[in-house]
C-alpha cells in the first residue's frame, strides 16, 4: 500500500511539472506573438509615416518654387524681378496648410492652444533667435554701419511687429541702393506670427459655425466659406486704398492689413474643400500635363516680367495672382500622386522642405558678404 501511494505521488508530482512546463511554453509564445504584433504595428506606423511624408511632397515642391524665387530675386533683382511674388505664394500656402492641420488635430482631439503656441515658437522663434544671434555678432565684429538702431530692430522681431516697424522707418523693401539691413526679409515672419496669435480665435468661430451641429454642417460650412472670402476681400479693398500711384508701394507690401487676403484665401480654399465635391475634380492625363505646362509657363512669366513697383500689381493685380496659386495648390492636392511620381516635384520638394531655414540665412549672408 505504502509503494503503491509513493508511486502515485511521484506520476501526480511528474504531471504537475509537465502542466507548469506547458504553461510556461504558452506564456513565452503568447509573449512572442505580442512583440511580433508590436513590431508589426511599428512597421506599419513607420510605413504610414513614409506614405504621409510622400503626401508632403506637392506641396513642398510649391514651397520650393516659392523660396527659389525668393533667393534669386534677392541675388539677381534685375534677372529675376518679379520673384518677390513667392511671398504671396507662401501666405495662400500658410493659410491652408494651417487649416488643415488643424483641422486634422481638433479632430483626433489632439488640439490644445497652449500646445499649438509652443509649437510655433520652436518652430519660428528659436531658429530666428539663432540667426539673430550669429549675424548680430558677425556685425559687431565687422563693426558693420547696420548696428545703428539693432536694439529696436531686434526687439520688433522677436515681439513680433517688425513689418510695422518697417513701415515707420519708411523702410523700402524694392529700393537697392540704400543700406539694406540683413534683417529686413523678417517682415514675412511678423505677419505670419500676428496670424498665428489670431488663428486659434478664427478657428473656434469655424468650429462653432461648422462642426458641433451636425444638421447644419454643411449650410454652415457655406457661411464660413463667405466669412473668410469677405475678410479676404476687405483685405484686398485696403490696399487698393492704401496704395498711391507713383510712390513706393512697401506700405502696401508689408501691412498685415494689407497683405492678409493671401492667408485668408488659403484658408478659404482649405474650407471649400471641406464642403464642395466640384474643389475635388481630377483631370486626365492629357488635360492635366497641359496643365502643368501651363502652371510652369505662368511662374516663369510672373517672375521675370512682373516688377515690385507696378502700380497695376496693387490695384488688383497681386489678388488675381493669389486666386491662381490658390487654384494651383487646389490642382496639386487632386493630382497628388502624379506630381509625387515627377522627378522635378520631388527635387523642388528637397528644397522646399529647408525652405523656412533658406528663407532666414540666405538674406544675411547677400547683404554681409
Amino acid at each position: 500500500m505504502t509503494n503503491w501511494l509513493l508511486v502515485y505521488e511521484q506520476k501526480r508530482g511528474f504531471v504537475m511539472v509537465l502542466q507548469n512546463q506547458m504553461v510556461l511554453q504558452n506564456r513565452k509564445t503568447l509573449q512572442n506573438q505580442m512583440a511580433l504584433q508590436q513590431n508589426n504595428l511599428s512597421l506599419f506606423q513607420q510605413d504610414k509615416t513614409r506614405e504621409w511624408d510622400k503626401t508632403r511632397i506637392p506641396l513642398d515642391a510649391l514651397k520650393g518654387i516659392a523660396i527659389l524665387g525668393i533667393v534669386l530675386y534677392h541675388a539677381f533683382p534685375n534677372y529675376v524681378p518679379g520673384g518677390f511674388l513667392g511671398v504671396p505664394l507662401f501666405f495662400v500656402l500658410s493659410g491652408y496648410l494651417m487649416f488643415t492641420s488643424t483641422l486634422q488635430k481638433w479632430r483626433n482631439g489632439s488640439f490644445h492652444i497652449c500646445a499649438y503656441y509652443q509649437n510655433r515658437i520652436q518652430k519660428i522663434m528659436f531658429p530666428c533667435f539663432v540667426m539673430v544671434m550669429c549675424v548680430c555678432a558677425y556685425m559687431t565684429i565687422r563693426n558693420s554701419p547696420q548696428m545703428i538702431g539693432i536694439r529696436q530692430q531686434v526687439a520688433s522681431i522677436f515681439l513680433g511687429y517688425n513689418n510695422w516697424w518697417q513701415i515707420a522707418q519708411n523702410a523700402s523693401y524694392f529700393e537697392k541702393h540704400t543700406v539694406s539691413s540683413p534683417f529686413t526679409h523678417l517682415w514675412y515672419l511678423s505677419v505670419e506670427m500676428q496670424f498665428y496669435l489670431i488663428w486659434p480665435l478664427l478657428f473656434w468661430g469655424y468650429c462653432k459655425l461648422s462642426i458641433r451641429n451636425a444638421k447644419r454642417n454643411k449650410q454652415r460650412r457655406g457661411i464660413a466659406c463667405w466669412l473668410f472670402g469677405v475678410l479676404a476681400l476687405l483685405s484686398v479693398y485696403k490696399m487698393l486704398h492704401k496704395y498711391i500711384p507713383g510712390e513706393d508701394p512697401s506700405r502696401v507690401y508689408y501691412g498685415t492689413d494689407t497683405m492678409a487676403f493671401n492667408i485668408f484665401l488659403g484658408i478659404l480654399l482649405g474650407v471649400m474643400r471641406q464642403k464642395y465635391s466640384f474643389c475635388r475634380v481630377t483631370f486626365s492625363t492629357f488635360w492635366r500635363r497641359i496643365c502643368v505646362v501651363l502652371s510652369t509657363c505662368t511662374i516663369l512669366i510672373l517672375f521675370h516680367f512682373v516688377y515690385g513697383t507696378d502700380s497695376l500689381l496693387y490695384q488688383g493685380g497681386m489678388f488675381v495672382i493669389s486666386v491662381w496659386y490658390m487654384l494651383l495648390i487646389n490642382f496639386i492636392e487632386n493630382h497628388k500622386k502624379a506630381v509625387t511620381n515627377s522627378f522635378c516635384a520631388n527635387c523642388l520638394a528637397v528644397v522646399g522642405k529647408y525652405s523656412f531655414y533658406l528663407y532666414l540665412w540666405h538674406y544675411p549672408i547677400l547683404v554681409l558678404l
